[in-house]
């Protein structure tokens, strides 16, 4: 069949949504499908673009199109990142209705939301099934997050768009119990709804060597700084630590990176190093090297499991999760370590209690949380269920 995948993240952009989607069209394109992947050019998580941009551009890569067109986005002013979705469905909508070819799905992965427009007209234009990839369940989690308001006009309007989504959609995957859920509280049939987790890559994640780190008792944090990213917890973390001989790397870009080198640069905080955005296999190379890695989500997201986890344990890295709900219980059936979100001194004391343990027993426990992940969390054998779910539609 031909299948259409509308996404905002695709690689070379690092990120969770990138490497789901792109685990998702390999698998399909390994089950003899052909894919379209319809894009923009990359930006994430800087917000500037890292090539110039065209009209369109079109790459071919076996079975495998991947079509990048030309969005708006103005950096460092307020509103851009909505503008730029905006404009980028909008092309996206554009392109379904003009291109001659004939698709017979319509996948789009979610976030943004803004996607569904465009996936909904695509579907329509071309009689396809639509099939929705959901990794964070709108407007649930910006309400979550603090950003809208339940009884907001903003979340009242995509409350209705996603009620449209979902009633159209012919099969929709969540990365989570609490998001199916949440999808089937909203009137849909179990029977269109399908439990995709996150989970680590089996090949982008090897690392061969390690990163060395100095001296010490290093913690790292390594992935998106946005907004449903507690990085304030790790700064509060590291100041009670300060005396420990305990530091936090903190390697990732996004829309809290400005304020937090600000933050750590005029409290004066010495043992947090800001390092900022690196190419994947470098910032997985930095986990593997590092004693433990944070993944800390803000106090009220509950419905998130973020890849970071997978990837993590994947290399071998003890993990400390600092959050609650789905996080926590996939944290813990891992064999991560859990304290409560926003809870600094929590998570100062279990810093501590990690840091008294020597090398030979901080691998013994990333060794035993890379055998969880290969055991049970495993994205390519996840992303083949869904595309053999994906092909029985037609």
């Amino acid at each position: 069949m031909k299948v259409l995948a509308i996404t905002h993240f695709y690689p070379p952009e690092p990120g969770a949504g990138a490497t789901r989607v792109a685990s998702l069209v390999r698998a399909l394109a390994a089950a003899d499908h052909d894919v379209t992947v319809l894009t923009s050019f990359p930006s994430f998580p800087s917000g500037v673009f890292t090539e110039r941009q065209r009209p369109a551009k079109v790459e071919i890569n076996g079975r495998v199109r991947t079509v990048r067109l030309f969005s708006l986005l103005f950096p460092n002013i307020p509103g851009s990142r909505l503008l730029h979705w905006l404009s980028a469905g909008l092309a996206a909508a554009i392109y379904a209705i003009g291109t001659r070819e004939r698709y017979d799905v319509v996948i789009i992965s979610s976030p943004p939301i803004t996607l569904a427009l465009p996936g909904l007209v695509a579907a329509l234009r071309h009689g396809a099934k639509l099939v929705v990839d959901v990794r964070d369940v709108f407007p649930d989690i910006a309400v979550a997050m603090g950003a809208w308001k339940r009884n907001g006009l903003l979340a009242r309007a995509v409350e209705l768009l996603v009620r449209v989504l979902y009633g159209r959609a012919a099969l929709i995957a969540a990365v989570t119990p609490t998001a199916i859920e949440q999808i089937a509280a909203r009137g849909v049939d179990r029977e269109r709804l399908l439990l995709a987790r996150n989970a680590a890559e089996r090949d982008a994640s090897v690392v061969e060597v390690p990163q060395k780190h100095n001296d010490g008792f290093t913690a790292i944090y390594a992935g998106n700084l946005g907004l449903a990213t507690d990085v304030d917890v790790l700064i509060d973390a590291a100041v009670l630590v300060a005396n420990d001989n305990i530091k936090i790397e903190i390697v990732g870009d996004g829309a809290q990176k400005h304020r937090v080198r600000e933050r750590v640069h005029s409290e004066r905080i010495f043992n947090v190093a800001i390092i900022g955005g690196l190419p994947r296999r470098d910032a997985m190379a930095m986990v593997a090297g590092a004693d433990v890695s944070i993944i800390p989500l803000r106090k009220g997201i509950e419905e998130s499991v973020p890849t970071k986890l997978y990837d993590a344990l994947s290399v071998g890295c003890p993990v400390v999760v600092v959050a609650a709900g789905e996080a926590e219980r996939e944290g813990t059936s891992l064999g991560a370590y859990c304290t409560p979100p926003g809870d600094a001194p929590a998570l100062a004391a279990q810093l501590r209690q990690l840091a008294v343990l020597d090398k030979a027993a901080l691998r013994a426990l990333g060794a035993s949380g890379k055998a969880c992940v290969e055991k049970r969390a495993d994205r390519a054998g996840i992303m083949e269920v869904l595309a053999a779910r994906i092909g029985s539609l037609v």
